[in-house]
């Protein structure tokens, strides 16, 4: 108890003894406090304003992309992430008017790399680099890139193919491309055209029928992997439905091949420049052959330039020459200023008009139109020429077609050139009548010469049949509707003057065909020399035009011969041609004389198709112009070894093709009927011993 109080009193006393502590005071200035608070604000402040700065930026960034640059950027996301791959549809097929294949397409092997995922791009080229040709440095750059697809070689052949695969390169491959095919080289050429890499159509035919003959392409959406590749999320259209379709050519293939035979062989033999030759049916405006030389194979366009590729029938203009004396001795017939019976003075041979003088080949004294026609009279033509006077005669130039492009399916076609009448003086006025002072295409005269062999009515020439679409269905192509420009009897009085050019005594006697009248003109005209702009004395343009039967035409043709070497005239120089491609276009279309002894000569002469017997029995002829059984000699082309002969196969070939492949036989070979073999005995492959039977059944339905 003492104790507790003691130490309570105790503690009393301690706290009554030690005085009362006063409150220690800040070291520090009043003012740094203050100074301390201002730091504190203002960093709150500064972060705050960071803060608020960076959210504005963001929520403008946010704007420009979403709203001001949302459809750029959103596209751009599409662009890598989705894909797609264009269909393209299988390009039509281009025919002849037998149907023919003259265009066609295949699947052929491109090579192609996907760089991103190929491993080790410096050993890929190097293995690639002499299996594709290509150089090893180029490859493996383009094998390193960053990009998803790239093309190394497209339409590689086969082989080629097949070795890219078997290297099993990851990221290289191979995949099916469309490729232009053209099974017949150069044949028709100028007329089909030809493609680019990527399958459109450069030239002819190919070019002027691009929308039909492509098709409908068609668009497979799908998207990328990570690696780039595409997966496709919708399946591929079937092919026949984009299918192009196809077009049916006027052309017929067999007088085609006969044309550019004999054209470059009249070309090659008067060491020429160039040269054309045309065939057209006269009636229907149909182009049968159309040649141009020098031609081109479209399957290999290595090495090939314009010279080449022109398509002089449609492209090129000449003078027309004496040709043209036809139009003007028409024109005279029709307006009633000559007669065929009228005598012309032709001045023997020189003529003076204005400063200039006419000339002539011969000396001639009067002369009938007949005679001036068949003679080639530029000083009698001259004077028709100004019976007419310019305003007519250019009246019926236009009538005939000059100075204006026909209108055929050709791209690249000109009108020529044809002055107007009120700019021609006396001498021009001269020149046009015998064929000097315009320009035309060769199509426009043979034109031309149809409208005198169809009995005066113009009809437009067409290289087009139609086209026809998968299933068959055809479609005509359609043309202007003939143009009457003279009267039947003026075109008959014509006929038959341009029929005795090729009679004895006349300016074409080689383009005569055994079996038939031949009605025809022969231009001889000078060029303009290139250096002094004035008619040259060594530059000729050689060319005969003419249809056959003169009585009633079937084909009408036209040969011309650029800057010949060796001869200038026509009659010399085109009309030996001319007979030889009016002979196979005959032949093809199965028009031969009925005379037998003429039919042997027919057949027997060098205008048939390379490869027909040239020699042939009496009997040989005979079966062209009957349907009963008939018997036919066959000289074979060579001796053969016994036991090497078979039957050849002669399934629907024609009656001309059967008598083309006889000489590869030797036996006694009977025919029954006309038309294409639909049964032969022996079997093609068949072994023959001499003197054997052979047999063939044809039909006009074969």
């Amino acid at each position: 108890m003492t104790a507790r109080r003691h130490s309570r009193l105790d503690l009393g006393a301690r706290a009554k003894v030690e005085p009362k502590k006063k409150p220690l005071k800040s070291r520090r200035p009043a003012k740094a406090n203050k100074s301390v608070k201002f730091n504190a604000v203002l960093r709150v402040k500064l972060v705050g304003g960071a803060l608020a700065l960076g959210l504005m930026s963001l929520f403008s960034r946010a704007y420009h992309l979403q709203i001001l640059g949302g459809a750029q950027w959103d596209d751009a996301a599409r662009r890598q992430a989705v894909t797609s791959s264009t269909i393209q549809a299988k390009r039509g097929g281009i025919r002849d008017r037998n149907g023919a294949e003259m265009a066609i397409s295949v699947d052929v092997d491109s090579i192609y790399a996907e760089p991103r995922r190929v491993p080790d791009a410096k050993d890929a080229a190097a293995k690639l680099a002499p299996v594709l040709g290509l150089d090893r440095h180029k490859l493996e750059e383009q094998l390193g890139s960053d990009r998803a697809f790239v093309y190394l070689r497209r339409k590689v052949s086969p082989e080629a193919a097949r070795a890219v695969r078997e290297l099993a390169i990851p990221g290289v491959g191979a995949q099916a491309e469309a490729q232009r095919f053209f099974p017949n080289r150069e044949l028709a050429a100028h007329v089909v055209g030809f493609t680019d890499l990527e399958g459109h159509g450069q030239a002819g035919v190919e070019k002027r029928f691009e929308p039909t003959l492509e098709g409908k392409s068609y668009e497979v959406p799908g998207l990328r992997d990570a690696l780039g590749r595409a997966v496709w999320s919708e399946g591929y259209v079937p092919q026949a439905i984009l299918e192009g379709d196809d077009v049916i050519l006027t052309i017929d293939s067999s007088i085609q091949r006969a044309a550019e035979v004999e054209l470059e062989l009249a070309v090659k033999d008067q060491d020429a420049t160039a040269g054309i030759a045309i065939v057209m049916d006269p009636k229907q405006g149909d182009i049968l052959a159309m040649a141009s030389w020098p031609s081109f194979n479209p399957n290999n366009l290595a090495g090939v330039g314009p010279n080449e590729q022109l398509n002089r029938a449609v492209s090129a203009v000449f003078e027309p020459g004496s040709t043209l004396k036809m139009v003007t001795i028409a024109a005279g017939l029709e307006e009633d200023k000559i007669a065929p019976e009228t005598a012309i003075d032709c001045e023997n041979g020189k003529w003076r008009v204005a400063n200039r003088t006419i000339h002539d080949t011969h000396k001639y004294g009067l002369l009938s139109v007949g005679e001036v026609m068949k003679v080639s009279s530029n000083i009698c033509s001259a004077k028709m020429g100004f019976m007419l006077g310019a305003p007519l005669l250019h009246s019926y130039l236009e009538k005939f077609g000059f100075g204006q492009p026909t209108g055929i399916e050709l791209p690249g076609e000109v009108g020529g050139l044809l002055r107007s009448a009120d700019r021609w003086r006396e001498i021009e006025l001269a020149n046009v009548a015998f064929g000097q002072g315009l320009n035309v295409t060769p199509l426009q005269i043979l034109r031309a010469a149809s409208i005198i062999a169809n009995g005066g009515m113009r009809v437009e020439p067409r290289v087009v049949l139609g086209t026809a679409d998968k299933t068959g269905e055809m479609t005509e192509g359609t043309r202007p509707e003939p143009v009457r420009v003279l009267s039947a009897e003026t075109a008959a009085q014509v006929r038959d003057m341009m029929a005795e050019v090729t009679t004895k005594g006349g300016t074409a006697e080689s383009a005569a065909i055994p079996g038939f009248a031949v009605a025809g003109k022969t231009g001889t005209a000078q060029k303009i020399d290139p250096v002094t702009k004035a008619y040259s004395r060594s530059l000729y343009v050689a060319s005969f035009v003419g249809f056959v039967p003169a009585d009633r035409p079937e084909a009408v043709v036209l040969v011309m011969i650029d800057e010949p070497k060796k001869a200038i005239y026509g009659g010399v120089v085109a009309a030996p041609a001319w007979k030889a491609i009016a002979t196979a276009a005959l032949a093809a279309r199965n028009i031969f004389p009925s005379d037998p002894a003429a039919q042997a000569e027919f057949l027997a002469t060098a205008a048939l198709p390379k490869g027909l017997p040239k020699s042939l029995s009496p009997a040989a002829a005979k079966v062209l112009g009957e349907t009963e059984v008939v018997a036919v000699e066959v000289e074979a082309a060579a001796p053969m070894i016994e036991g090497s002969r078979k039957m050849p196969d002669f399934a629907g070939l024609p009656l001309r093709e059967v008598l083309n492949r006889s000489a590869e036989v030797h036996c006694d070979l009977v025919l029954r009927g006309t038309g294409r073999v639909v049964k032969q005995t022996p079997r093609a492959g068949e072994g023959l011993d001499t003197g054997q039977r052979c047999e063939l059944e044809l039909s006009p339905r074969g």
